[in-house]
């Protein structure tokens, strides 16, 4: 860090000055209208708004110290400054004060907003102050540092980048790399005829019905704009349906929001493009990228043929199809979410950096969106354990990052679900999870049911597995593939993760849901699909046995790792042809 880089004196005195008018300001708005007559303990304010107050008084006190000591004490201000910048000019901390105070400020800012909508009226003006300190305190650090700043983000942005470079991956794997992503596109452009159909007005949308006719008026909802601004914030994040979580919504509302902006008040009526946008972008796009991030967890983009296979593997099941045909719903980015999930907690390799706290994360957005994210339990626990057994963890840090995991995915559940700050938005979500709870136990009451499929079992659920996703032959050879590839060779990691996550859902729907619907099945049956040539790779790639190293057996097992996912794709054709 260049010495001639530092806060200075006089951008100290020119914040506390700001800061202490501002303070004043907020004081005064914080008392200019009284409280209610029945809440009133003294000089007609409530006893909350007397703590509030006598609160930021003392905040102003302070500030008005502050100011007079760095106004009467310049040097002893400049050396404490000093040892400001030489502790900034340590490590990444430069970095991270930034990160933080930005944080600190979008927080500030998300107050803010829901002030008008659960967080009380009355802290709103001292909100705003700490929202003006923090954004005050953020210009007033990128101004001061913004030479290093501009010459480390290079470095940070290659140390920190959540996703790996693409120079980072060989000729090959870029090749495989841009070969998956054009038949993602082509995906798209294969699947758009099926996704318009049943858009072209109100009649033929009416007349497609299905699950998306119940849902679209609920969206046309939360983006209609209300009388006042707080009336505009109920619409956008108390929507009243608590059916599938808030992510889904407002991953909906950014892909339809431009659309709204160009053909105002007669944009609920675009069914025919709000629809095939909402059928593309939310549920088919999640999916395709969820395909090929587990086509690299479980082939490392190793070969174009194999890589472009597992991809069609992934995307021609039936369900999967059935997921991106005419069907709007939140379960292609509930499947994306689960996928990152288990691609940072693998990432991360037991180092608990930010790549197990984004795992945290995307767990959370998993929950918000469709509970599923709990699912994961078993998998943090023994992904905890594993460093605990080999001494590589205390027990007492072990739990410490346990527990910072539930931290981080708690956090992420009530900031993605706004409603959860409103009691009487969460008692009508408990209702409704109440009520599914028992649909999803006994099946929906009134559906004719000739096979009797509402029932929890296995003999009930395997049909399920075979008529959408894999017939028992290859399903049973990927659970052994599975194993095979968690207690031996080069990627036991994302093979232990996936399982764990795998047996943990997929024994819940099997043994405690009724309801089959291929939906529920698909972030459970993809990740485990993917492993489709696990067996041969990892036989191939292990070097700790010269047995398994064998020509023979590697051949073997690409044999019949080939013929199964031959067998199991023709079938999946022949299924999903009618669907064209």
């Amino acid at each position: 860090m260049p010495e001639s880089e530092s806060i200075s004196l006089k951008t100290i005195k020119s914040a506390l000055t700001l800061f202490f008018f501002i303070g004043a300001a907020a004081v005064f708005l914080t008392f200019r209208n009284p409280s209610e007559p029945r809440n009133s303990v003294w000089l007609g304010y409530s006893a909350e708004r007397l703590a509030l107050g006598i609160f930021l008084i003392l905040l102003l006190i302070l500030f008005a110290i502050a100011l007079v000591v760095v106004s009467r004490k310049a040097d002893k201000t400049l050396n404490k400054l000093t040892q400001l910048n030489t502790f900034l000019a340590q490590g990444d901390r430069l970095l991270f004060a930034w990160l933080t105070i930005a944080a600190l400020l979008l927080f500030a800012l998300w107050c803010f907003v829901f002030s008008w909508l659960f967080i009380l009226a009355n802290f709103r003006p001292a909100i705003g102050w700490a929202g003006i300190i923090l954004l005050t305190s953020l210009i007033a650090l990128t101004r001061s540092y913004s030479s290093t700043l501009r010459n480390r983000l290079p470095e940070w942005r290659a140390r920190y980048r959540l996703f790996p470079r693409l120079s980072d991956l060989s000729k090959d794997q870029k090749h495989v790399f841009w070969l998956l992503c054009i038949l993602g596109i082509l995906t798209i452009v294969v699947l758009m005829p099926s996704n318009i159909n049943g858009t072209a007005d109100w009649n033929a949308f009416q007349r497609y019905g299905g699950d998306e006719y119940v849902i679209y008026p609920i969206l046309m909802d939360v983006m209609a704009p209300g009388e006042t601004f707080s009336a505009t914030l109920y619409h956008r994040f108390i929507y009243e349906d608590y059916h599938y979580g808030y992510p889904f919504y407002a991953w909906s509302i950014m892909v339809l929001q431009p659309v709204q902006w160009l053909l105002g008040a007669d944009f609920p009526d675009a069914v025919h493009i709000n629809l095939p946008l909402l059928r593309i972008m939310v549920s088919v796009v999640p999916v395709i990228l969820a395909a090929i991030i587990l086509v690299y967890l479980f082939t490392q983009f190793r070969g174009i043929l194999i890589s472009s296979a597992v991809f069609l593997f992934l995307i021609t099941a039936p369900g999967t199809m059935q997921n991106n045909q005419g069907f709007w719903h939140p379960d292609g980015l509930n499947l994306l979410f689960v996928v990152l999930t288990i691609y940072f907690l693998r990432r991360d390799r037991f180092r608990f950096g930010r790549n197990y706290y984004l795992s945290a994360f995307f767990c959370g957005l998993s929950i918000a969106i469709r509970l599923y994210g709990f699912f994961f339990a078993p998998a943090i626990a023994v992904y905890l354990l594993i460093p605990l057994f080999k001494k590589q963890l205390s027990l007492g840090n072990s739990i410490r990052k346990g527990l910072l995991f539930i931290l981080v995915m708690t956090l992420t559940i009530a900031f993605s679900s706004p409603y959860l700050f409103r009691s009487d938005a969460r008692q009508n979500m408990l209702a409704i999870l109440n009520e599914k709870s028992g649909e999803m136990a006994e099946g929906y009451a009134g559906d004719y049911d000739p096979r009797n499929d509402y029932r929890p079992g296995w003999d009930a659920w395997y049909p399920a597995f075979e008529d959408h996703y894999v017939e028992m032959f290859c399903f049973f050879f990927l659970i052994f593939s599975m194993v095979v590839g968690f207690v031996i060779g080069n990627h036991r990691l994302t093979h232990l993760i996936t399982f764990l996550w795998f047996v943990t859902i997929t024994g819940y729907l099997i043994f405690f849901v009724a309801v089959k619907s291929t939906q529920y099945v698909l972030p459970a049956l993809l990740p485990l699909m993917a492993a489709i040539f696990s067996l041969p790779i990892t036989l191939q790639d292990w070097q700790s046995a010269a047995f398994y190293k064998k020509k023979q057996l590697v051949t073997a097992a690409w044999i019949t790792s080939i013929g199964i996912f031959l067998a199991q794709l023709i079938i999946n054709l022949i299924k999903i042809a009618p669907r064209f």
